[in-house]
């Protein structure tokens, strides 16, 4: 065998070895695909969104403060009772009674909007829906 020939097989074996990587890589992605949903922009923007994030995760009580803040601020949520517990890893935990869905919704997009956030659990329950409605007033005389 020549040098020639030994140059070819190697680029050979190296033109093999990638088509044959490339098309592993191409079943590999089908089979994930396909299990994990259709790719959109969100899904791909968090995804290297948290590539991206510095390696020093803010703490839990960062969080908490952060989140507490962004509820006192906003109009809606301002004077609502709620619990913030943030046990780490960008997860924030809400609970708390409130009289309407919507207000609940909007408790949990602000919490999602604080800083250090990545995952809110709202356990923020709705009174009348979640909860039976508080008594009505008999306006002090009896039943």
């Amino acid at each position: 065998m020549t040098r020639t020939d030994d140059r070819r097989d190697g680029a050979l074996t190296l033109a093999l070895t990638a088509v044959a990587g490339f098309a592993l890589g191409t079943v590999a992605g089908m089979v994930l695909g396909g299990s994990m949903g259709r790719l959109h922009g969100e899904r791909v923007r968090h995804a290297f969104g948290r590539l991206r994030r510095s390696s020093r995760a803010p703490n839990p009580e960062e969080t908490e403060r952060a989140v507490r803040a962004a509820l006192s601020a906003d109009e809606t949520t301002r004077d609502l009772d709620l619990q913030v517990h943030a046990p780490g890893d960008g997860l924030v935990e809400l609970t708390g009674v409130v009289t309407d869905a919507l207000v609940r919704r909007a408790a949990a997009d602000v919490a999602r909007s604080a800083p250090g956030v990545e995952v809110v659990v709202n356990r923020i329950l709705v009174q009348g829906t979640d909860l039976p409605p508080p008594p009505a007033s008999t306006g002090g005389r009896g039943p």
